[in-house]
């Protein structure tokens, strides 16, 4: 995390919610308390846990997520840990994998459950699990803009179904280093079209540590793009160890000044709060 200012002062400045949070529950490091306690030292106003989610277990492709036999299990530990806290508010989240070919599974199984706002994340085109290190040098990236088009009409389509508070790093499936052509961007306006449609958030991604491309999702470009259509924000670490809550915080909201965002999304009551000065 950058800057010098003190925990209590970032709260003033209205820090904005870290949302995008996981833990030992899918392929976290770290505990709810452990990454409550680390964005309460950083100054954050809110945290939401949000661990992996699949509609489909076992999965065929490589993904964590919570076990359904330890859902109930996850809901009441987020909430306990809400309840133990008093400085900080705590939302009870998970990050859906968007699938095409299983959104009758999903809708039923977020249906099921009290969370509080919903992330869907695109990990899977067509089977190919693209971040899986394996799959690095897979044949499939001979044809860039293939891929790149294919991820934003499953994101067109994920902001369609009307489930999902944000989505995640809609670029994500650039992380070892590709770039989309000027091919792919009728699909990309046509996800952030339906984003602004149906209502869905844009993630500001700040983990730009873990990846090889070194990026924040999204690309600088497509958050002005997000911003001109009025889809509202949220800056999110995508931690996995309770050290990176809040990670890259000052940078990630000078990024989102620049693409000309003033606001961002508080999730407990989803109203637009002023973005601190960058």
């Amino acid at each position: 995390m950058s800057g010098t200012r003190s925990d209590s002062a970032r709260r003033a400045a209205g820090q904005p919610g870290d949302y995008h949070v996981h833990t030992t529950y899918s392929d976290g490091s770290g505990t709810a308390s452990e990454c409550v306690e680390q964005a309460i030292a950083a100054g954050l106003c809110e945290i939401g846990i949000a661990d992996h989610l699949s509609a489909v277990q076992p999965t065929p492709w490589d993904s964590a997520s919570i076990p359904f036999a330890e859902l109930d299990r996850y809901v009441a530990e987020v909430r306990g840990v809400a309840a133990r806290y008093g400085e900080i508010t705590v939302l009870l989240g998970v990050e859906a994998d968007y699938v095409p070919e299983h959104e009758a599974e999903l809708a039923k199984l977020l249906s099921a459950y009290p969370f509080d706002y919903v992330v869907g994340g695109v990990h899977v085109i067509d089977g190919f699990d693209f971040d899986d290190p394996a799959k690095r040098d897979d044949a499939r990236w001979s044809d860039c803009d293939a891929l790149f088009a294919a991820n934003y009409r499953a994101v067109r389509r994920a902001a369609e179904l009307g489930r999902f508070d944000v989505i995640a790093h809609l670029d994500y499936i650039g992380l070892w280093g590709h770039a989309a052509g000027p091919a792919v961007d009728a699909q990309i306006d046509a996800a952030l079209d339906a984003m602004a449609m149906f209502g869905s958030a844009i993630e500001l991604n700040t983990d730009r540590i873990s990846d090889p491309a070194g990026v924040m999702y999204p690309s600088a470009d497509i958050l002005r793009r997000a911003c001109s259509r009025g889809i509202p924000l949220v800056i999110s670490s995508d931690a996995h160890a309770a050290e990176h809550v809040g990670r890259l915080w000052d940078e990630g909201i000078a990024t989102a000044r620049e693409a000309g965002y003033r606001e961002w999304l508080r999730l407990s009551d989803r109203t637009l709060v002023p973005l601190p000065p960058g």
